[in-house]
């Protein structure tokens, strides 16, 4: 029934069965299935239907409180085993441009505090690292924050709040970003993660369509790509951006985009060294970031990241 009662949270705060859907990765059908299974299994309806919407009855409303409890206890009764002198494992899903920057920088801290415990990293997409997390397979995941509502019983620790840019082969002199989208092959920022949908987004909205070649996830592809000339980006600026050879790097300007980074886990979950990680992943991000960038007006003008973050100073144009 614990499936059961995640799926009565998720609802209960959508107010509609196909948001909740939505957010669990289900059918509204099977959705709409463990609903009634709950409602079979303790005798009362739970929610009022009408039309598209959902609202709670008053009896669903009166254990709302309790079955966030009974979630919490559970994933809290999951993790108890793990918890044993010498046997502590600590599992980390993390995007690619997250592992280099903050995560190994983080996990040498957390081997100085704890040498007996054993790491295990988890590369992926933040969709399927939060899907992992959400199935018990992970104790943390290293991620961009998503752009829909998080379920009740996870928590979100903003790490990092994260400028995209664009790169472009060194020999280009173009300032303007829009006209080098015009002019320039694209390589893409892969669509299907949080980021690259925000990238996406924000392409419709300025009415801009580039010419795509390429499509990867894997940021230090892109930057070698178009060091060697293959077309230009849109990327979050990370400290890896700043050292690549053959590039350069244009602020967006008033148009900024931002990708917020951090670490997403279950409530009430326990997992030795997850805390000190979390904290080391913090002090990372202020270690690590990038230089900042000008882009030719006079004014200072900071990103306003949480533990660290590119920083944007309006002057003389860096070559």
């Amino acid at each position: 029934m614990i499936a059961e009662l995640r799926t009565f949270v998720v609802a209960a705060q959508t107010e509609s069965f196909a948001a909740a859907a939505r957010t669990v990765g289900l059918t509204q059908s099977a959705i709409s299935a463990q609903i009634r299974r709950l409602e079979d299994e303790l005798g009362y309806d739970l929610f009022e239907r009408t039309g598209r919407s959902v609202t709670l009855t008053a009896a669903g409303r009166s254990i709302l409180c309790q079955v966030e409890d009974i979630l919490s206890s559970f994933e809290a009764l999951r993790g108890v085993g793990r918890i044993r002198s010498g046997n502590a494992l600590l599992r980390i899903g993390a995007i690619s441009t997250a592992q280099t920057s903050l995560l190994a920088p983080a996990i040498a801290r957390l081997h100085l505090e704890f040498p007996d415990l054993k790491v295990r990293i988890v590369p992926g997409l933040s969709m399927g690292l939060l899907d992992r997390l959400d199935a018990g397979e992970l104790d943390a995941a290293l991620i961009v924050r998503p752009p829909f509502g998080l379920m009740p019983y996870m928590e979100w620790h903003p790490i990092v709040k994260q400028d995209y840019v664009m790169v472009i082969p060194a020999h280009i002199e173009n300032e303007d970003w829009r006209e080098i989208l015009k002019t320039q092959p694209f390589i893409r920022y892969d669509s299907r993660s949080f980021g690259g949908r925000t990238l996406d987004r924000f392409l419709k909205a300025q009415g801009i369509s580039p010419h795509q070649v390429i499509e990867t996830e894997e940021l230090h592809t892109i930057l070698q790509m178009v060091a060697n000339n293959m077309g230009c980006s849109i990327v979050p600026y990370i400290f890896a951006v700043s050292v690549v050879p053959n590039i350069r790097v244009l602020p967006l300007g008033e148009q900024r985009i931002v990708r917020e980074v951090g670490v997403m886990t279950l409530r009430g979950r326990m997992a030795e060294g997850r805390e000190a990680l979390i904290r080391y992943l913090g002090e990372a991000s202020r270690d690590n970031e990038p230089p900042e960038l000008h882009s030719g007006f006079g004014t200072p003008q900071e990103n306003g990241g949480i533990a660290g973050s590119a920083h944007f100073e309006h002057g003389s144009k860096r070559r």
